[in-house]
């Protein structure tokens, strides 16, 4: 079963950092969007409520492979994968599967060295892709905000980690 396709990944930062083009031509800055963050919450609270944990210590990694398969069937579904800074505040990433696009929400308001790109992004994007160097990294692609190659990076894994690979 072939689950995702072949891609070069862009970083997260570099998304917060990118352009998007109106319909007037005029390209203008990925705003964040007005509205209430997330609750804050430590890795064990993470754990707790079944969150994806990926970074200094990986967690749930079976889960994203679950959403991928589900969403691959076009089964509706919902993760939140929670990552943490060295000072240890949360940025969470959350993806809902509608049956057919995947609504994505970052959150990185708790983070207090995200400058002047503190805040919450919204898009809706149309699938998940794969690059697979030594370490596969799965993103977000056909997003509605998204311009030229820009991605949204979910998550990094270790090619151990990768289940139904074809």
């Amino acid at each position: 079963m072939k689950i995702l396709s072949l891609v070069a990944t862009i970083t997260a930062g570099i998304w917060l950092n990118g352009l998007y083009e109106h319909g007037d031509g005029k390209e203008t800055a990925l705003l964040p969007i007005q509205e209430p963050p997330s609750e804050a919450y430590n890795m064990n609270e993470a754990k707790k409520r079944g969150d994806i944990i990926w970074g200094y210590e990986d967690y749930n990694i079976e889960r994203f492979q679950e959403f991928l398969t589900n969403t691959n069937a076009k089964k509706k579904d919902e993760i939140r994968i929670t990552s943490y800074t060295m000072e240890g505040d949360p940025i969470f990433k959350d993806l809902v599967f509608d049956g057919e696009k995947y609504h994505y929400t970052y959150d990185n308001s708790h983070d207090g060295y995200a400058g002047q790109d503190k805040g919450i992004y919204k898009d809706i994007c149309s699938e998940i892709l794969m690059e697979e160097p030594a370490e596969p990294a799965f993103i977000l692609n056909g997003c509605s905000k998204q311009r030229d190659a820009t991605e949204y990076f979910l998550i990094r894994l270790k090619p151990e980690d990768i289940i139904n690979k074809e």
